[in-house]
This record gives C-alpha cells, sequence and structure tokens, in this order.
C-alpha cells in the first residue's frame, strides 16, 4: 500500500513539475504573442551559432572539446525549447479546433517540430534554415493589425508625453519610413519592419561566413 502511494505521489510531482514553465492555460486572454515570438528568434539564432561553431572548430585539446560538448548541450537545449513552445503554447493554446486555417496551421506545426528532430540529430544547417523559413511564415498565421500589449502601450504613451513636454513633434512616418501595417487573420499581430537591418535572415548571415 506505502508503495502505491508512494508512486502516486511521484508521478503527481513529476506531472505538476512539467506545468510550471508552460503559460497558466487559464482563459485570461493575456497573450503576449511578440514575447513568445522574441523567445523562438533567439533559439533559432542559439542553434544555428551551435551548428556553426560545430561544423568550422577542430576541437583538437581538452579546453576546445569541452567547449564541443557545451556547445552541442546548447544546439539541444534550443531545440528542446522551441519545440516545447510549438505544443505547450501554440498547439494547445493558439490553434483551435474547426477553425478555417486550423490544418494549415498543424501543417506548419508539425513541420517545425519535425525541423526541431533534425536539428538534434545533425549539425546540417539547412534544416535551421528551412525551420527558420517556416517559423516566419507561421508567426504571420496569428498576426492582427494593430496589436500591443498593456505594457508597451503604457510606455509609449509615456515616451510621448516626454517628447511632448519637450516640444518635440513625433512623426511615426518620417522616423520609420519602412515600417507598416499588416493585417492578418485570428488575432494577434504587430507592425512590421521589413528594412534590411531589421532582422537579417539566416542564409544571410550564412552567406557572409
Amino acid at each position: 500500500m506505502m508503495k502505491k502511494l508512494m508512486n502516486s505521489v511521484f508521478f503527481m510531482l513529476m506531472a505538476y513539475q512539467g506545468c510550471l514553465g508552460a503559460h497558466c492555460q487559464m482563459p485570461c486572454g493575456i497573450y503576449h504573442d511578440d514575447m513568445e515570438y522574441d523567445r523562438i528568434d533567439q533559439y533559432v539564432e542559439t542553434m544555428y551559432k551551435a551548428m556553426s561553431v560545430l561544423n568550422t572548430s577542430k576541437f583538437s585539446d581538452t579546453k576546445e572539446r569541452n567547449e564541443f560538448m557545451r556547445w552541442v548541450m546548447q544546439k539541444e537545449k534550443a531545440s528542446d525549447e522551441a519545440a516545447h513552445m510549438i505544443m505547450h503554447y501554440f498547439l494547445q493554446q493558439k490553434i483551435l479546433p474547426g477553425g478555417d486555417d486550423t490544418i494549415k496551421k498543424l501543417i506548419a506545426a508539425h513541420n517545425l517540430l519535425y525541423y526541431t528532430v533534425c536539428i538534434k540529430q545533425t549539425v546540417d544547417l539547412k534544416f535551421v534554415n528551412q525551420f527558420y523559413d517556416e517559423w516566419e511564415k507561421f508567426k504571420l498565421m496569428f498576426h492582427r493589425e494593430g496589436y500591443e500589449v498593456e505594457m508597451e502601450k503604457i510606455r509609449l504613451q509615456k515616451e510621448k508625453a516626454k517628447k511632448e513636454a519637450a516640444g518635440i513633434v513625433d512623426d511615426h512616418k518620417q522616423d520609420h519610413p519602412q515600417i507598416h501595417d499588416h493585417a492578418h487573420a485570428n488575432g494577434h499581430a504587430h507592425d512590421h519592419d521589413h528594412s534590411d537591418d531589421a532582422m537579417p535572415g539566416l542564409k544571410k548571415e550564412a552567406a557572409k561566413e
């Protein structure tokens, strides 16, 4: 009896720990999509950097071999974190059953999960580039015109008040000529900067190397 009780407690603790890193999954309606996008963007950069180092370094001495192991671990961790977010944030909470574009989103999410496995199993940069290309299209499926999180609105209001107090005119169109809005389906979006310096693609970085 005691053994069964201990096993039950163990599995309950494991299940609880598995939920700690996820969104609250309450019907709160608070989804800071931009923050989640930035996190996966960072994971993509980490996976790309790790593969680049693993492909170019010789790892001939003890220090370099230690660095080799650390980069492999970073690649594994970034891949796992990206897959976790796609499953727990997008599949469980953002992709609703029965939607007009649900199948399209599910296929894209599955492609991303497949690429994370390929990234873990190899050091071929083509899989990072394929993940990046699919991820850029996937993000656009959840954007909406005029989306801003509440904290960002407050920050912008404070900046505007300071400029007005200093007599500075904030001409958004002059300061940001290459930024324009996109209207996308399903309700969560912001403006995009399509200038060359905004977020260079991984393929451009690969070309430089």
